[in-house]
């Protein structure tokens, strides 16, 4: 665990330099820090970069008092690297119990930041940590590589004593086998979250099925982007065993092969009787004819049985080539309760005008936008850029020409409308988003 010496040193020299400088009360400084840290939201995956996360480790640089006040803020979310840094916490929270009901996220990862390597400090938290932690909700295990005896089976019983523990993140992460994923998951008693990303799986074909997580009834929030089709399988058991409320699908490959297809329309399928917000992340790389736009739509992104379906996203990834897909994939559905739909465009970072201009220039030439509104009759259109949670703006709404220009492609199908540009730390995201004028209840949740 990531101890911040430099910030202690610092933290030191100041507090002579600042002698003769006024000073407000030390409780309204405090008072200051809490709002920053108030507004910090754990919730993102990432966190580099982001202000608020950067203004809470500048105040720890401040002063001793500050860096105190800060201390607790600064450890919601802890980061543990090897066994030293799981010994270092188990240290830490025997002297200064407070921080045990500070804790809310911990994250396991390897030693090198952006490779895979050996996580074998998972089971020395899970057995040196167990009920120590009483306000942890959420567990990540990012940029690992897990083998065959990483953890013992006691090990796995220990993470049960994390019982407040809802959300399990898995990132960028190879397991050796399926059965380990399922138990995982089954070892979490509480977890209603599971975000799946980047996760391979070394055996291809499982000897014998895998036993379903005992949990899986519970889940309710399913994420899922580019894992193996074996962690896939398992994903589309745990999802029909469950009542998902919301589904983040990552689709990508050439739509070519009728394995592949089968498998991401049976994802689709197995939460369709329950999921009431979805989100399509389209990645894929070539173009299909336009004469099989719609029966490949059919086979593999068919939304005819969402009927609970409340709000549709659909976020493409550069060259869109999946934008002509959209009114095929629209006009399956058949829920009564859709009230809105939205269409993001992922712009590459380092060609955003040009990726910019691209999008424009399809909604000015294909008739895409004219088409969407035949097939969403009784509903309007606003159209924005959406903004990164730590994003600049680059184009002021109505001072660019593609602004004017893409103003201009969606007023032709729709009428008047607002259109403003942000950036991400990533790139350019368009949002053109589709809300209907009639009120439209949610469904309840059963």
């Amino acid at each position: 665990m990531e101890e911040c010496a430099s910030t202690r040193t610092a933290a030191s020299g100041a507090s002579s330099q600042d002698e003769s400088a006024p000073r407000l009360p030390t409780e309204i400084c405090g008072r200051i820090i809490d709002h920053v840290a108030a507004e910090l939201n754990l919730n993102y995956q990432v966190l580099t970069g982001n202000p608020k996360l950067l203004a809470l480790q500048s105040c720890a640089l401040v002063c001793r008092d500050w860096y105190f006040h800060t201390w607790y803020h600064l450890r919601q979310r802890v980061h543990l690297r090897d066994r030293n840094d799981v010994r270092s916490l188990s240290r830490t929270l025997r002297e200064r119990p407070r921080l045990s009901g500070v804790v809310r996220q911990v994250v396991i990862s390897g030693q090198t930041s952006g490779q895979q390597s050996l996580i074998q400090h998972l089971g020395t938290f899970a057995a040196m940590l167990a009920g120590k932690l009483p306000e942890l909700s959420k567990i990540t295990i990012e940029e690992a590589e897990w083998t065959v005896g990483l953890m013992r089976v006691e090990d796995f019983g220990y993470l049960a004593a994390f019982h407040l523990v809802n959300t399990l993140a898995i990132a960028n992460v190879t397991m050796s086998s399926i059965a380990q994923l399922a138990r995982l998951i089954s070892a979490l008693p509480a977890m209603r979250h599971l975000y799946c990303f980047n996760v391979d799986c070394s055996q291809k074909h499982p000897v014998s099925p895998v036993s379903l997580p005992l949990n899986s009834a519970s889940l309710k929030v399913l994420e899922v982007r580019w894992v193996a089709p074996a962690v896939e399988d398992l994903l589309v058991r745990i999802s029909q065993a469950s009542r998902l409320r919301k589904l983040d699908f990552g689709v990508g490959g050439e739509f070519t092969s009728s394995s592949a297809g089968s498998r991401t329309q049976a994802l689709l399928d197995a939460g369709a009787a329950s999921v009431a917000a979805l989100t399509l992340w389209i990645a894929s790389a070539s173009s299909v004819d336009s004469h099989t736009v719609d029966s490949t739509v059919e086979r593999h992104l068919n939304l005819s049985r969402h009927e609970r379906l409340w709000r549709l996203a659909i976020r493409l990834y550069h060259p869109f080539v999946a934008w002509s897909w959209i009114p095929h994939i629209v006009s399956r559905i058949q829920s009564d309760h859709l009230m809105a739909f939205s269409v993001l465009f992922m712009a590459r970072a380092d060609h955003a005008a040009a990726d910019f201009d691209g999008v424009v220039t399809m909604m000015e030439e294909d008739g895409i936008l004219a088409s969407l509104f035949l097939k969403t009759t009784g509903c309007r259109l606003s159209s924005c850029l959406i903004q990164n949670h730590h994003s600049e703006s680059i184009v002021a709404g109505g001072t660019s020409s593609l602004d004017g220009r893409c103003r201009g492609a969606i007023d032709g199908a729709y009428g008047p409308s607002f259109i403003a540009s942000k950036s991400t730390r990533t790139g350019v995201v368009t949002w053109i988003k589709f809300i209907k004028r009639r009120k439209t209840r949610r469904p309840k949740a059963e």
